[in-house]
């Protein structure tokens, strides 16, 4: 199921990535708190020329970026069902719900994986 960003989550990423363009954007179906009242938000891996940028925005705001050289060890657990982020000890959030075939696209494209 495709799924586009909205207004808030653009204009987050514009200004995270210096007006970029992203070579992938996932949305996860890991979710944090952003100061919604009944519900988490969804985070986004974006796919930047050499970073990972994850973010969410409501009311409040969460984005991380992380270098591809910084986060070698990033591989899929096949277990969880989720993207594992290693071995970034600084970020809040490092394991994101996704499908195996977002995963495999996401590493593809940080160079993790063939």
């Amino acid at each position: 199921m495709e799924h586009d960003m909205n207004e808030l989550e653009q204009q987050l990423l514009r200004e995270t990535a210096g007006g970029a363009e992203p070579r992938l954007t996932v949305r996860s179906r890991t979710r944090v708190d952003t100061g919604r009242w009944w519900r988490h938000t969804p985070m986004w891996l974006c796919v930047m020329a050499d970073e990972l940028v994850m973010l969410a925005v409501s009311r409040r705001r969460y984005v991380a970026r992380v270098s591809f050289a910084d986060c070698a060890g990033t591989h899929y657990c096949h277990a969880t069902g989720e993207l594992v982020v290693e071995p970034c000890e600084d970020l809040t959030i490092s394991r994101f719900r996704v499908t195996p075939r977002e995963a495999l696209a996401l590493l593809k494209l940080m160079g993790v994986c063939a």
